[in-house]
């Protein structure tokens, strides 16, 4: 019987059929360690002195590293939220933020990305547990497509099963997910494991294409993993940014590459999927729990910070007032300096009864906040004073239902789009369900100029501009 769950990394539902302990997500080709109680349980032992290759070595240390996670869920679940974290990021190197939201995902019993074990920190495991005879090294995709290839393979996916198998003992309803640069080091794709394309019009008659560029590469107009997207309110610059790197690319209304920035590294790689633009031509990304301020050449234009708050989204407001989403859920409306003026903490939560620990927002004219829930499946709208207004949405593959929602904009008109499988689906300023943009891939980031355009960014290194019909 097929089970279905969330991709951890990029939120797509993954059917799973119950073979294999390990997965790979057609949308943002992570390879996700199936959740314990979706697997059938292994016929070997999970003891460290059973887990040797050639005698030569064991995998003590990684198992022990995986069974420490447990120590993590039970200190979060008694409320020693700080020493959890402490425990997780000592355990995997992450920084503070990201162990928080891992822990925090960890005990209300939800999927977690795996951070500070990357690919090569498996890797190293697996030549230490070869011994001599046995070489496991890089393979290009040329290299996989010959039979030598596999044996490499055959190892890794060893290795990943001997980790899942810990975690069946201890009980954790976990993912595990390498980042698609690191595990394209040790698997690159399988045949048939690309992303499917969805066969759909240019013009849908809701919205029709008016131009899309990019692909993969380092050079002009080419990305890595575009998600982030923003455009000044004449439509004459548009900003696209990867989601790993930093790198923020500046182009002209016609998709024609201006300039290049990057966010240089801190504790952590600057990992963001979203940023805005101000009326003023100021562009706003949150990142490492900071809204960073730059210029329309890259210059940085200063830093909003607030202790206690980690803002992870924000849009801004016709009058350049703020409004952000921070530690997960938490709505913080600012001034165009930066100064708190209200916030309404668990605002997802606090009306759902359910856990919400990655939500995305979008104010529209009147002042209306719309906060798109990606773990409760719905937008939830607030009033400009923080009341809560109503709800729409709910899992499920029909119109208006959402499988994977990832982004939400508002247009002009007040209508509401938020990004999912299904691709755009359009909603009146009540939520009524109006219609659906088929994007050909999968949609990630969303922004509106002042003329009802619609730029996209998409899985397939992509970003799209739409013209929307009256």
């Amino acid at each position: 019987m097929a089970h279905a769950f969330n991709c951890p990394n990029c939120g797509a539902p993954l059917d799973y059929d119950g073979n294999d302990p390990i997965i790979r997500c057609p949308y943002c080709k992570s390879s996700v360690i199936v959740p314990e109680n979706l697997r059938a349980r292994p016929s070997f032992s999970s003891k460290p002195s059973n887990l040797t290759f050639g005698g030569a070595g064991d995998l003590g240390g990684l198992i022990n590293q995986a069974r420490r996670i447990n120590e993590v869920k039970n200190l979060a679940e008694s409320g020693q939220m700080d020493e959890a974290v402490a425990l997780y990021r000592e355990i995997t190197g992450s920084d503070e933020f990201s162990a928080r939201q891992a822990v925090g995902r960890l005990s209300a019993g939800q999927p977690v990305t795996l951070t500070g074990m990357s690919a090569d920190d498996v890797m190293a495991q697996v030549r230490m547990s070869t011994g001599p005879g046995i070489h496991v090294q890089t393979l290009d995709s040329r290299t996989t497509r010959q039979i030598g290839g596999w044996l490499g393979c055959f190892i890794t996916l060893m290795v990943v099963f001997i980790l899942a198998s810990v975690l069946i003992p201890v009980g954790l309803a976990m993912v595990g997910a390498f980042a698609a640069s690191d595990i394209d080091k040790i698997i690159n794709d399988i045949p048939g494991a690309e992303s499917p394309l969805v066969e759909s019009p240019l013009d849908d008659g809701f919205a029709s294409q008016e131009w899309s560029f990019g692909g993969e590469g380092t050079g002009p107009g080419k990305f890595a993993d575009v998600r982030a997207i923003g455009v000044a309110r004449d439509g004459e610059t548009v900003y696209a940014a990867n989601y790993d790197d930093g790198r923020v690319q500046a182009f002209d209304g016609q998709g024609n590459f201006q300039t290049q920035w990057v966010i240089p590294k801190e504790i952590t790689d600057p990992y963001f999927d979203t940023m805005a633009v101000g009326r003023d031509g100021v562009v706003y990304i949150p990142v490492f729990g900071k809204i960073l301020k730059f210029d329309d050449q890259g210059n940085s234009l200063g830093t909003i910070e607030h202790d206690g708050y980690r803002f992870e989204d924000l849009d801004i407001a016709l009058d350049g007032s703020m409004v952000a989403i921070a530690n997960g859920e938490d709505i913080v409306w600012m001034t165009a300096g930066g100064e708190i003026q209200q916030v309404v903490e668990d605002a997802v939560s606090s009306v759902s009864g359910d856990s919400e620990l990655s939500c995305k927002l979008a104010v529209d004219g009147t002042g209306k906040v719309y906060v798109l829930a990606r773990f409760n499946d719905g937008v939830f709208i607030f009033g400009p004073d923080g009341r809560f207004v109503n709800r729409f949405g709910s899992a499920g593959d029909q119109p208006g239902q959402f499988r994977a929602p990832y982004e939400i904009a508002v247009d002009s008109q007040g209508r509401i789009y938020v990004s999912e499988m299904q691709g755009v689906q359009v909603f009146s300023n009540d939520g009524r369900y109006l219609d659906v943009i088929k994007v050909q891939y999968f949609a990630y980031g969303l922004a509106f100029d002042d003329q009802d355009y619609l730029y996209v960014t998409t899985n397939q290194k992509t970003v799209e501009k739409f013209k929307i019909k009256e």
